[in-house]
């Protein structure tokens, strides 16, 4: 009787034992997969905070699809070759001259706010195209991030606060979701190793937050300084508004 005792003793024992190990790697399991969901979240925001485009983004270009006139649908580097001129501008050069009208309409569609403008190669002395007769029928796509004057200032930081809030609040979910989930399965461990999972459970929840603090920092310092640019640009217009009355 004492042998089978000690042996369902010695069995529950290894039980425990297994139930920990297999508690141990779920843990390690939940914490990857918060990992890649608060991974998602803020790669979700820089992208969109690329796509309020106050520079020339190349990234903002990936929402831009192309429909033809029998509807088929193509990704933009499918239609035309895409050059960034500047910091502010883009050149786009249709592979076929019928596909101009219908890419300028998915530029407008994707990016209502980018100021476009065709042009023949010549218009531009510091591109160099070859001189040829089937060359100069041609036709590009020139387009401009818009000043940030008052009004696209205000609608930019609105926008860059709600992207931000909106992604903090999911983020914050998921942080409470694998919170509680952690807690429920760290109960049975021993207490050094259940704080150990949830210093490593807000350590990851720091780190992406400050990540989209910083991408929030990160883009209301470019509003801010294409902002006072276009302040510049005015004050220096209006004084030499100011100089040409007096030289009259």
């Amino acid at each position: 009787m004492f042998q089978f005792c000690r042996a369902e003793a010695d069995s529950n024992e290894v039980q425990v034992k297994k139930d920990k190990t297999i508690m141990r790697r779920s843990i390690k399991i939940l914490l990857g997969e918060m990992d890649a969901k608060l991974t998602g979240h803020a790669a979700l925001l820089n992208y969109r905070y690329m796509n309020l485009c106050v520079k020339a983004e190349p990234m903002a270009l990936l929402s831009l699809i192309v429909t033809d006139i029998e509807g088929n649908a193509f990704n933009i580097e499918e239609v035309a070759d895409t050059v960034q001129r500047d910091d502010f501008s883009f050149l786009f050069v249709p592979k076929e001259m019928e596909m101009l009208p219908f890419i300028q309409k998915g530029i407008a569609e994707a990016h209502p706010e980018f100021k476009q403008e065709v042009i023949t190669p010549q218009d531009y002395e510091h591109f160099f195209y070859p001189d040829t007769p089937e060359y100069d029928q041609d036709r590009h796509i020139v387009c401009t991030m818009p000043e940030v004057d008052d009004d696209r200032y205000d609608l930019l930081k609105q926008s860059v606060k709600a992207l931000y809030d909106e992604r903090k609040v999911e983020m914050d979910k998921i942080k409470a979701e694998y919170t509680q989930t952690i807690a429920d399965r760290t109960a049975e461990l021993p207490k050094d190793e259940a704080d150990e999972a949830k210093n490593r459970l807000e350590e990851l929840c720091n780190q992406y937050s400050d990540i989209i603090k910083q991408y929030r920092d990160n883009k209301e310092q470019e509003i801010e300084e294409a902002h006072k640019e276009w302040e510049l640009n005015q004050a220096e217009e209006r004084l030499n508004r100011r100089q040409g009355m007096k030289d009259q």
